[in-house]
């Protein structure tokens, strides 16, 4: 394989867009709690069980 090519260890990831664990729970609980606002119709409720 010719290392012309070769990417191994030449990639580095994007720190800008990587979340701490602390944005990632937030946005876990946001989306819980918008979730939990939809109203659904009671057709889909009772089908869903």
């Amino acid at each position: 394989m010719s290392p012309h090519f070769c990417k191994v260890g030449k990639i580095k990831p994007n720190v800008n867009k990587l979340l701490s664990l602390k944005e990632l729970e937030n946005r876990i609980a946001n989306f819980v709690e918008d979730v939990s606002k939809i109203d659904l119709p009671e057709s889909y409720k009772s089908a869903s069980i």
